[in-house]
């Protein structure tokens, strides 16, 4: 008699720990994918900052070539 319920002590004890895991993987599960949804974000971003500073060098450049042209004086 012992010896069960010993035995379903210890099976008690695995099923909380099973339990206590999975809830822990589940949060990691979330952490991840709200880690990866900042990730496409911020890539995102980058990719805008990069097209605004292309976008803002052709346009300097451009006035600068128009500057550099014949100058006319009265």
């Amino acid at each position: 008699m012992e010896m069960a319920l010993v035995l379903n002590d210890e099976q008690g004890r695995s099923t909380r720990d099973m339990e206590k895991l999975r809830t822990r993987n589940e949060k990691l599960e979330a952490k991840v994918l709200k880690l990866d949804n900042e990730l496409i974000n911020l890539w995102g971003k980058q990719e805008n900052f990069a097209a605004q500073v292309k976008e803002l060098r052709e346009t300097r450049d451009a006035d600068y070539s128009l500057a550099s042209g014949p100058v006319y004086r009265r």
